[in-house]
């Protein structure tokens, strides 16, 4: 009798999730037929340029594996909380998804009226990529290396500008760190995202940046800007004669960028493997990953439970540096 009644009792919402878990059991091929069955929207919180340009190779690829349009939609501004902001009261359905940066698990912990949360308003899809963040220079400041930079610096202290994505992003959390472990001081210049603090490096209206290789991956290449160190533990394949910041002598600095999907809290269980599922094919994707490599991305996809650890782990970890650096935003 209760077998009966579970085949008939279903309605609306209920019906349609039912039938989304047996697609998501049939494997995403069978998606097409279930969900999605209109376009999904893919909010980027921030302007065109690098996360945008990521965001689109993948969004194409997941709209190939569907059959469905999936339309990214830029909402830049305040570091990328208005994206987030819009996505979080989004109806949890699936058909709204935001491009998660790992600057996002900073502006959770250094923003003091954000209204969304990470780790509560948001459910993640899945990480898809990484980007060892860079230090760059204008090609007109004397410096060839990072201890160059540090001399030039406390010989001329407050007179370098830093450029950066925007206040409370991991480019800006990146030249604090620096100042403080190398002991300078510079001053910090924010843009509304990376291409503008790229275009900015190059007028030499900042003379240092910090920020994502894939944003200066063409600039770096074509030799308009200086690349003095990558930010991560180990040297990066694309720039193998760049050496680390550790190696230049400042300890303990670690750093990357992350590229994932989210959406909004309460999404169900079955759409959200759907649309990790399908992000997880689309990075396997062999031209997919070369897209992302010639931007200076390399492609990493995580599941959703282990990009929810990976969020967890960093707003810790981005916690802990703001509180030390005594970083807090209105």
């Amino acid at each position: 009798m209760k077998a009966s009644k579970e085949k008939s009792g279903p309605t609306g919402m209920h019906r349609r999730v039912a039938v989304w878990a047996a697609v998501a059991a049939m494997g995403v091929s069978g998606v097409a037929f279930a969900f999605p069955d209109r376009p999904v929207r893919l909010v980027v919180g921030f302007p065109p340029g690098a996360s945008d340009l990521s965001a689109r190779i993948v969004a194409q690829k997941m709209s190939e594996l569907w059959g469905q349009p999936v339309v990214v939609e830029n909402r830049p501004g305040a570091a990328g909380n208005i994206g987030a902001t819009q996505v979080a009261a989004a109806k949890p359905d699936g058909y709204t998804i935001l491009l998660a940066v790992n600057s996002y698990t900073i502006n959770t912990t250094v923003y003091r009226n954000l209204k969304w949360g990470l780790l509560r308003d948001f459910t993640a899809i899945g990480r898809y990529a990484t980007s060892p963040m860079v230090v760059v220079v204008n090609d007109q400041l004397p410096v060839k290396t990072v201890a160059d930079l540090i001399s030039y610096a406390k010989q001329n202290p407050g007179v370098l500008n830093y450029g950066s994505a925007g206040t409370g992003t991991a480019p800006h959390l990146a030249g604090e760190l620096f100042a403080e472990r190398s002991g300078t001081k510079m001053v910090h210049v924010p843009y509304k995202g990376s291409a503008p603090s790229v275009t900015a490096l190059m007028a030499n209206e900042v003379q240092v940046a910090f920020g994502a290789m894939s944003a200066f991956d063409g600039a770096v290449h074509d030799g308009r800007v200086r690349p003095l160190a990558v930010t991560t533990a180990d040297r990066f394949s694309q720039l193998p004669q760049v050496p680390t910041v550790m190696e230049s002598g400042v300890s303990d600095f670690d750093l990357d960028i992350w590229y994932g999907l989210l959406a909004p809290a309460g999404t169900p269980p079955d759409i959200v493997k759907i649309l990790s599922d399908t992000l997880e094919r689309a990075v396997a994707d062999p031209a997919i990953q070369e897209k992302l490599r010639e931007r200076g991305l390399q492609a990493a996809y995580l599941t959703s439970s282990d990009t929810t650890a990976l969020m967890k782990r960093d707003v810790a970890r981005w916690a802990e540096i703001a509180q030390r650096l005594n970083l807090s935003l209105e």
